[in-house]
């Protein structure tokens, strides 16, 4: 018997479209290593699409993993002039250097048919995190584990403060609240409602490279997610007191 789903792809509205994805592996998908692919996020699925080829849905009920994380780092550095007191030269060179995460994320869906490990170059994971709570929240509630947790705790709350059987039933009824709520008209077919085609580029589509900040070291303009200046050199990671400057 051959399964065949198909689902009204209805964008998240505050989630971008990630592009280009490098596949690192794929199983049980018919996706080749090292394949570029494109990534939008709906409200029932995960959209896949790869060049010329039909979009391969990852249904939100069916993703038992969601993860996006970078083990790799790149340490900068650079060599400066000792000074006196004085503020003459010693003669002594001082080298420096910071560790820190790759600008990259690896991102690995766990499904019911097998596995997808991509490559995405655009954000680091605490930023993607971020841009990504859209597609986790509704993910969440795709999960019946998840959900009695969140009704046991509904329960105790009840308990505690004496509530009636109505205003317990809404408070669990809050859990399966949409993320989005459901259009006036119904979604359009994927995928004509907001996910690239190959010849039309996703509107409104968020392209990290291209939002420019300001250095507050030197005042250059720069992309707003950058870990170092390009002009001069200075860091942006979790612990350095420099933060680029929004436009």
């Amino acid at each position: 018997m051959t399964l065949s789903m198909h689902f009204d792809f209805t964008p998240l509205p505050r989630t971008p479209v990630l592009e280009p994805c490098i596949v690192a592996n794929a199983a049980g998908y018919d996706l080749f290593t090292n394949e570029t692919v494109t990534l939008a996020f709906g409200t029932k699925c995960v959209m896949v699409k790869a060049k010329n080829r039909d979009p391969i849905p990852l249904p939100y009920f069916e993703l038992a993993e969601l993860t996006i994380e970078n083990r790799e780092v790149a340490t900068t550095g650079g060599t400066t002039q000792g000074l006196t007191g004085l503020g003459n030269p010693t003669g002594r060179e001082h080298i420096s250097a910071t560790t820190q995460p790759t600008l990259q994320s690896f991102i690995s869906f766990v499904t019911h048919l097998g596995e997808l490990h991509l490559f995405y170059r655009g954000m680091p994971p605490t930023v993607l995190r971020m841009a990504l709570a859209e597609a986790f929240a509704v993910w969440r509630q795709h999960q019946p584990e998840w959900l009695e947790k969140r009704r046991k705790v509904v329960d105790a709350y009840a308990d505690s403060e004496g509530l009636d059987a109505q205003t317990r039933d809404a408070l669990k009824a809050r859990l399966l609240t949409p993320i989005v709520p459901p259009a006036s008209a119904a979604p359009l077919s994927f995928p004509s409602a907001g996910f690239p085609t190959d010849d039309m580029p996703a509107p409104d589509t968020f392209d990290p490279a291209t939002r420019l900040g300001v250095c507050p070291s030197c005042n250059a303009e720069i992309p707003y997610f950058s870990e170092e200046c390009p002009q001069c050199r200075a860091l942006f990671g979790p612990d350095s007191a420099w933060q680029v400057r929004p436009l």
